[in-house]
């Protein structure tokens, strides 16, 4: 009987680690706070993970993204200004609590601009550190498509990152962070 507990318990932590992650996912797809907990909610009913949650948990978080994936190409193909609607919280881009609330909501427009494709190509491999055969799996894509959308993510981060706003100068003539030419 001690072992039934604890493979509950066990279980029961796989599941919240889940549901955590999905989360997350949530958050990167629709860059909106309630549009993500209203997917985390639809993709949790779907998936019924409570009563299934016995099989493989390593399957687990490929299957709950994919079916988190399809739920949402399926509500932007229904409503495709569903984005435009609900404006990015710039909150949800930011780890740092000192971060400049400027700084932040600028990144915040320039995620929130990126095809949701894209973000969550980047998401999947660069933060939860799946493989691309797994993003790929999660997308249905196929790799090739897989790879453009992550070059296409790149290019689009590294051209905000040489174009964003540059810190404002100081009266001396001097960015913050840098040392002024002599």
């Amino acid at each position: 009987m001690a072992s039934f507990g604890q493979s509950h318990s066990r279980s029961r932590d796989a599941f919240q680690s889940i549901i955590a992650r999905l989360y997350k996912f949530a958050l990167l797809l629709t860059v909106n706070e309630e549009l993500a907990r209203a997917l985390l909610r639809s993709t949790c009913k779907g998936l019924n993970l409570r009563k299934d949650f016995a099989g493989d948990a390593r399957e687990y978080p490929i299957e709950a993204a994919r079916r988190m994936y399809a739920l949402w190409s399926a509500k932007l193909s229904e409503d495709p200004q569903i984005q435009r609607r609900c404006q990015p919280d710039p909150r949800l881009f930011s780890n740092a609590p000192n971060a400049p609330l400027a700084a932040t909501a600028n990144f915040a427009k320039f995620a929130a601009s990126m095809p949701s494709p894209q973000r969550a190509a980047l998401y999947l491999v660069y933060g939860e550190g799946a493989s691309y055969d797994e993003a790929a799996d999660v997308m249905a894509l196929d790799m090739l498509s897989l790879m453009k959308l992550l070059a296409r993510g790149h290019l689009a981060l590294s051209h905000w990152l040489d174009h964003r706003e540059l810190p404002e100068e100081d009266e001396s003539g001097a960015s913050p962070g840098r040392e002024r030419a002599a």
